[in-house]
């Protein structure tokens, strides 16, 4: 199964934004990356950081155990296939009930109730798939806004073997420093 795999090591970046560059409504940032490679912990979780190569402030990240990234994954995929089962149960149960309903609120109940849990349950399964990596850093960047002069924290699980999600859109790095060498203090503007 595909959410087993986990790499006992994984690549942490840090990106200085830039600019903010709009163009006819196509927003796209610059910034400069930094990117270490960090071993997980054998148990638990750790504290990594990354200095921004630009202004050399540390980016913070929580590394989970390969153990605990794997829990966590199986926790996330085992309670979206519950909240299926628990709407599949609902409809089964409930379909009988409203069709020999008179009042017509029941099958708006019945309708309302199986779409909320089929979303959520497609949200939850959604998030297991795409961002449940072990990592987690109050600066993770998830595709939304970023200030000016701010930092993002992002992560590459396959260690650059896998296309990274950021890599054919809008969101060019001016600079990278080489992964793993202590970056020069050297400007990216």
């Amino acid at each position: 199964m595909a959410f087993w795999r986990v790499m006992d090591r994984v690549r942490l970046e840090a990106g200085h934004v830039l600019d903010r560059p709009s163009a006819q409504g196509v927003s796209s940032i610059q910034y400069c990356e930094t990117a270490r490679t960090a071993i997980r912990p054998a148990h638990g979780k750790a504290e990594r950081s990354v200095p921004c190569g630009h202004c050399g402030q540390l980016v913070p990240f929580t590394v989970f155990s390969v153990a605990l990234t794997r829990w966590r994954r199986c926790y996330a995929y085992g309670l979206g296939v519950v909240l299926l089962g628990v709407a599949v149960l609902l409809y089964g149960v409930g379909i009988d009930a409203v069709v020999g309903a008179d009042n017509p609120v029941w099958p708006l109940l019945l309708a309302g109730a199986e779409t909320t849990l089929i979303v959520l349950a497609s949200t939850v399964l959604g998030y297991a798939a795409l961002f449940e990596h072990g990592v987690r850093s109050p600066l993770l960047w998830r595709g939304g806004g970023v200030p000016r002069d701010g930092h993002l924290a992002m992560v590459d699980p396959h260690l650059g073997r896998k296309p990274s999600a950021r890599d054919g859109r809008l969101i060019p790095s001016v600079h990278h420093h080489p992964p793993d060498e202590y970056p020069r203090r050297s400007g990216c503007a």
